[in-house]
């Protein structure tokens, strides 16, 4: 008795390859609201050893603040990096997303896996006009891929391209 049941193996070479993508870098204004961010945190740490400073005048005070500015500006060296290692891209079926500099991570999610997109945007995103938008697929408790510092007009529209290829995929 012959089997109706088929499965072929699949070579290996033939599969589409998420590293031949050109993926679109987000927009400066992404590394602008992450350099704001760090300068705020760096501001509250400066006021609050200011204040130690004063009423402990020690030289393990200086110490402290001389190792929270090389912090800081490690974290800046690395903000810059990073951004650089941000992009994304759009396929037929799926959308990758890339990030990360000192670890790299990309994320393909098929449009078919996609429950709902949406944009957030916080008060510095406000500010210099850009959202994140958030896609989220089944099981998890948050977002899938969050794609930061979008113009407000290219996330409408990919929002919109997204929602109409999950309704595309579903029928």
């Amino acid at each position: 008795m012959e089997s109706i049941f088929k499965n072929e193996q699949i070579a290996l070479d033939d599969l589409p390859r998420y590293e031949t993508l050109v993926f679109t870098s987000v927009s400066t204004k992404h590394l602008t609201k992450s350099l704001l961010n760090m300068g705020i945190w760096l501001v509250v740490l400066a006021i609050g050893l200011s204040v130690w400073f004063l009423y402990n005048p020690q030289d393990v005070v200086l110490y402290i603040a001389a190792a929270v500015l090389l912090f800081f500006g490690f974290q800046c060296f690395l903000i810059f990096k990073k951004q650089a290692c941000y992009g994304y891209a759009l396929r037929e079926r799926d959308i990758a997303f890339k990030r990360g500099y000192i670890f790299r991570k990309t994320t393909v999610i098929p449009f078919n896996r996609i429950q709902h997109v949406s944009t957030a945007q916080g008060v510095l995103d406000k500010l210099l006009h850009i959202v994140t938008l958030q896609i989220f697929t089944a099981g998890g408790s948050g977002s899938d891929i969050n794609i930061p510092g979008l113009q407000p007009e290219r996330a409408a529209a990919i929002k919109e391209a997204l929602v109409q290829k999950v309704d595309d995929a579903q029928e």
